[in-house]
């Protein structure tokens, strides 16, 4: 028993030596090693707060129904001119009855609800509203905006239709019934764009094709109009209300909803949508794809939009390499809100310059 005793004791003295001689080390070690050390522990801290936030910042972004519709509107204005707020009110009463009566009339007038696989094998949905004339050639696809669905526009395939076109609204990718998890922010959807625009030239190799789009859906076109299988067989692209680029769109709500700088969050952001989406922001931009269209388009946007900022119009018209092109400005619409503040003006305009070019 004495022996233990003491070789606990010895072990014991022998520890406390250790752990004297351990402290004794990190506080005497040199200023400039600690300040290595917490410079250090800092910006592991930093890049790991960076992914974190950039992370969470693509899934709020592209993830399907993320609800982050929610989170932007509340960032938008709320003008204090009454002329405004009467202008805002009357489009938006309108809007409401519209889209209502859209809905209400294509769940009767659609004819095909058709699915499609996509070129990375999602099944995509689409809906068909064709004309009882099988001589018909005229065909208008709509395509709808960010966190929206196909049957949210049918008030514009009601008025195509009306006017005697045949109509394809089809859900982008992760929206309504179409696959996916991450929404494509046109980029994606260019592609999509093309093999509906295919589908269409399979059933009716006549067809004349103007193609509609909203919000995403006009950066959509923007960018399939760039490919360089675009059919010819589209006669008019129109876009309404639609983002230059995705980075700039994205550098936008992150300013406005959390204050933060683009740079380095976007960078991270698009790396992280490049492995889980199959996309980086950076290349999203319609810019590169409009100075190789060829087909002519008509450019819409409110100038009271602030959810895509006005300003993004002259840049995508500017960067338009088609000599046929025309831009319409609709005084004191706010976001995709155009044709419901000036109805006339707004039809009147899209009838005009479909007419240029469709027989």
């Amino acid at each position: 028993m004495i022996i233990v005793a003491m070789h606990d004791r010895f072990f014991i003295k022998l520890l406390l030596g250790y752990c004297h001689k351990t402290i004794y080390h990190v506080f005497v070690m040199s200023k400039k090693k600690l300040s290595i050390a917490v410079i250090s522990i800092f910006i592991l801290l930093l890049f790991c707060s960076l992914l974190y936030v950039s992370n969470y910042m693509m899934e709020v972004a592209i993830r399907r129904e993320s609800g982050s519709n929610d989170s932007i509107h509340k960032t938008l204005k709320v003008s204090d001119d009454p002329e405004q707020q009467e202008r805002e009110e009357k489009a938006r009463l309108l809007q409401e009855r519209l889209i209502a009566e859209g809905v209400e009339w294509g769940k009767s007038a659609c004819t095909e609800t058709y699915l499609l696989q996509s070129e990375d094998k999602l099944l995509m949905s689409g809906y068909f509203f064709t004309q009882p004339d099988s001589d018909n050639h005229l065909w208008a696809v709509i395509l709808h905006g960010y966190n929206d669905i196909a049957s949210e526009f049918w008030n514009y395939a009601k008025t195509y239709y009306e006017r005697g076109w045949n109509v394809l609204t089809p859900d982008l990718r992760a929206s309504g019934k179409t696959e996916g998890t991450y929404i494509g922010m046109g980029w994606l959807d260019r592609r999509d764009i093309i093999l509906w625009l295919k589908e269409i030239i399979r059933r009716d190799p006549e067809a004349k094709i103007i193609i509609h789009g909203f919000s995403m859906g006009a950066s959509a076109v923007m960018m399939a109009s760039g490919e360089s299988d675009f059919p010819p067989e589209v006669k008019v692209c129109i876009e309404d209300a639609g983002y230059s680029s995705v980075w700039t769109e994205l550098e936008d709500k992150l300013n406005k909803i959390y204050h933060l700088p683009s740079f380095p969050i976007l960078n991270c952001v698009s790396l992280f949508a490049k492995f889980k989406a199959g996309y980086s922001i950076k290349e999203a931009d319609c810019v590169p794809q409009l100075q190789k269209n060829k087909t002519p388009m008509l450019f819409i946007h409110g100038d009271a939009d602030d959810y895509n900022p006005f300003y993004m119009l002259d840049v995508v018209y500017n960067a338009n390499a088609c000599e046929q092109k025309e831009k319409l400005v609709v005084h004191g619409a706010r976001h995709v809100m155009s044709s419901f503040t000036e109805p006339d003006l707004y039809w009147s305009t899209v009838w005009s310059f479909i007419g240029r070019y469709v027989d």
